[in-house]
């Protein structure tokens, strides 16, 4: 029995035994109402805090609930001002099942019109409904003074089981849909701490080469990843010639790492120029630790969204192991005065 439950029978026996008088003074004091939202706050903590309420505040599998974000600096706890609108969206939420089975990459302005109040508050919402009882995991992704900040919840829907297994496919060649994917790395195996180029090879059935890709959300391929654990969260993009050309610059010292970070955003950030069409889609990555991770990979063939995933398999290195990238990307030419 829950507590209200407890003293709504209490207040029920008062009413029958015409304890009128106490049985007023309880209810005032319970309070029993509807249950508030849950307010989650994201971790890690640092100078800017995301929290996430959840109304109803106990999810159940495949009922609708309302996910509200809200940014604020953590000293002042005043919104925060002049976010940076990064892929066309303010804040990019990535929600995984525990067991990596569901995916979604989600935002406000998916379901609502971005308002000027909603900037100035900087507050965002949007339904979802949790397609299993299971625990989840949110990332949430906003960008602020050039910099790109993650900050991760975990939620627990009604009838979730702490028992499940994943099942571990390392496959590269999947079909999804009426689409064949390929992934590739270089080095193969990835290794922890070390860049690694990842292709996504498009084909149709008949194996035809995909030649139509349109942009996604800004870009030719988002890619979210987690280890099993479901730790190491990560999200990348397409690793394009004038991305290669800065990579190049900061190892040869002529470009610092905050300027590079800059440079990243404002590429990001601004009108977007598509490179790749098909049938091959580069990404860069760092995987941090070794072990097994699961990658989400969304892009638009024909310019419909799709949706390819893997599990890839990432060693710790070993003296000796080759770490060399051989990229299928060529830098775009040094005179490039956005380099400078």
């Amino acid at each position: 029995m829950t507590v209200c439950n407890f003293y709504r029978a209490i207040f029920t026996r008062l009413l029958a035994t015409n304890y009128w008088l106490l049985a007023v003074l309880l209810l005032v004091l319970l309070g029993c109402q509807k249950p508030q939202a849950t307010v989650l706050i994201g971790q890690p903590d640092g100078p800017y805090r995301l929290t996430l309420s959840v109304s109803p505040p106990q999810p159940r599998a495949q009922e609708e609930v309302l996910l509200t974000y809200h940014i604020t600096e953590a000293k002042t706890n005043q919104p925060v001002s002049a976010l940076q609108i990064l892929h066309e969206r303010a804040l990019h939420t990535f929600i995984v099942s525990r067991d990596l089975r569901t995916f979604a990459h989600i935002h406000h302005e998916d379901f609502y019109p971005l308002t000027a109040h909603d900037l100035a508050t900087a507050t965002f919402h949007y339904p979802y409904t949790f397609p299993a009882a299971e625990e989840y995991l949110i990332a949430g992704e906003f960008t602020l003074k050039d910099r790109s900040w993650v900050k991760q919840f975990r939620i627990a829907v009604e009838g979730h089981s702490q028992q499940f297994e994943i099942p571990v496919d390392l496959s590269k060649d999947k079909t999804f849909g009426q689409y064949r994917a390929i992934l590739t790395s270089s080095p193969d195996p990835p290794l922890a701490g070390y860049d690694t180029e990842l292709v996504l090879s498009l084909s149709h059935q008949d194996k035809t080469p995909v030649t139509n890709l349109g942009l996604y959300l800004g870009t030719e391929v988002h890619m979210a990843s987690w280890r099993i654990d479901g730790t190491n969260f990560g999200h990348q993009h397409t690793y394009t010639p004038k991305m290669a050309a800065m990579m190049t610059a900061m190892r040869d010292h002529t470009m610092n790492p905050d300027h590079m970070a800059q440079m990243m955003v404002q590429l990001m950030r601004g009108p977007q120029e598509q490179v790749y069409y098909g049938p091959d889609i580069p990404l860069h990555h760092f995987f941090p630790t070794p072990g097994t991770y699961k990658v989400f990979f969304e892009c638009a063939p024909g310019g419909k969204p799709l949706v390819a995933d893997f599990m890839i398999a990432v060693e710790e290195y070993r003296e000796g192991m080759d770490t060399t990238v051989r990229s299928i990307v060529t830098p775009s030419a040094p005179t490039d005065d956005k380099l400078s």
